[in-house]
């Protein structure tokens, strides 16, 4: 729950500070970083979970042939971002000078994430909470010190947002230290071999998944200019609440799933955080009109309608990001990738298409569009392949309140 409730802390004290241009600048030079930050993986940091979950006695070579194969891919993205900063940052010379800065975070950055995939194999999920919990917390501390200092600006801001991935990443080492015993093995399934082949099979489907949550803060600028950014940036920080319940949803049903399949698992737990996140989702856009424009001021008003579309995007969407789990846990992540792909390709259409139309309404439109077609497809490759009926991702049941409520109690024990 913690770095999205950061997000939600931190977005308004960026807009109160920056205004509605300044956060748009912030957000026009990590953006690239960001979408980078997906695409340089490959797939390696969830090959590494998928390895390690399945045995973890290659966990050694895994970080090893892993750390390496993300040096790699880290410089050259790197070089990639800074060839490309001129155009992104579409004639803005401060918006230029922070978006080199930024991306000169991505190889550290991809060594966290790496670590972060191995954590996940070896079910150290109380490590990996701290370390994102460590990441959030980092953040907001500088930002909110910044702000109240007075020397809160986009420059500041932006490196922030590019350094505080690698605070996080210094807590998970206990994690790899705690598991010293178990790295000793040589094993093909650590191979590069096994790593590559694994990993760009799920970086098809990352790559794509990534273009549907970052390409569009990424061609605003170019195609809407900074002010329509900005209104964008803030809408997609209140949608992303509600994926407080989803995106740990899916973390754990990928290592529980790899490990042991277990459909009846797989799908109460989608129809779990589907219920989870549509409850979020109404709370938020019932009241939104109320308290958006006293949390962000009124020159922010015009993301109500913006951040409606998308927190109906995120809903929808969250069937087949469990479904996608499921589909990579089982062997078949080439599968996700080509929904992912699918979607992504309609997605760019419709950017190119609506944002200079219709600015930020129009690549939430596109969200919307790309998100329901990437689950639904999720939903048709796991039935096809693993005949798991439809329903059992929709209907909700008893049962699964009951197991809810045992959740719940177990966890007000501790």
């Amino acid at each position: 729950m913690f770095p999205p409730s950061v997000s939600v802390l931190t977005a308004p004290i960026l807009a109160h500070a920056l205004g509605v241009d300044g956060r748009g600048a912030v957000a026009a030079a990590t953006a690239p970083l960001l979408l980078m930050l997906a695409a340089a993986t490959f797939g390696i940091p969830e090959a590494a979970t998928y390895s390690i979950a399945r045995t973890s006695q290659v966990a050694r070579w895994v970080i090893l042939r892993g750390s390496l194969l993300m040096l790699i891919s880290g410089v050259a993205v790197t070089a990639v971002v800074l060839l490309l900063s001129p155009l992104l940052s579409a004639g803005s010379d401060d918006i230029h000078h922070n978006l080199i800065i930024a991306s000169l975070a991505i190889t550290p950055s991809l060594i966290v994430a790496l670590l972060r995939g191995i954590a996940m194999g070896l079910h150290q999920w109380r490590f990996v909470a701290a370390s994102r919990g460590g990441d959030a917390l980092f953040r907001l501390i500088l930002i909110a010190g910044l702000a109240l200092a007075g020397h809160l600006t986009i420059f500041s801001a932006t490196l922030v947002i590019a350094i505080s991935p690698l605070f996080g990443g210094l807590l998970l080492i206990p994690a790899l230290r705690r598991v010293k015993g178990q790295l000793h093995r040589r094993d093909p399934a650590a191979s590069f071999s096994s790593l590559t082949s694994y990993g760009v099979r799920v970086w098809f489907g990352a790559i794509s998944g990534v273009l549907l949550l970052r390409l569009d803060q990424v061609l605003m600028n170019p195609l809407g200019g900074a002010y329509e950014l900005g209104l964008y940036v803030v809408a997609v920080a209140i949608s992303e609440v509600p994926l407080i319940v989803n995106s740990a949803v899916r973390d754990v049903t990928f290592a529980s799933d790899a490990a042991r399949a277990d459909t009846e698992r797989l799908t109460m737990a989608s129809r779990l955080s589907t219920t989870a996140t549509f409850a979020i989702a109404a709370v938020l856009a019932a009241t939104i009109a109320w308290w958006l424009p006293v949390v962000f001021g009124r020159d922010f008003v015009g993301a109500v309608p913006i951040a409606l579309v998308l927190l109906a995007a995120v809903t929808v969407g969250n069937p087949g990001s469990v479904a996608g789990a499921g589909l990579s846990a089982r062997g078949r992540p080439g599968l996700r990738s080509t929904s992912l792909l699918i979607a992504a390709v309609l997605n760019t259409a419709l950017l190119v298409s609506l944002v200079p139309l219709w600015g930020a309404m129009g690549a939430a439109i596109a969200t919307f569009v790309g998100n329901v077609t990437a689950s639904n497809l999720n939903i048709y490759f796991l039935n096809r392949n693993f005949n798991v009926p439809w329903k059992q991702f929709y209907a909700f049941r008893i049962g699964d309140l009951r197991v809810l409520i045992h959740a719940t109690r177990q966890l007000l024990r501790r």
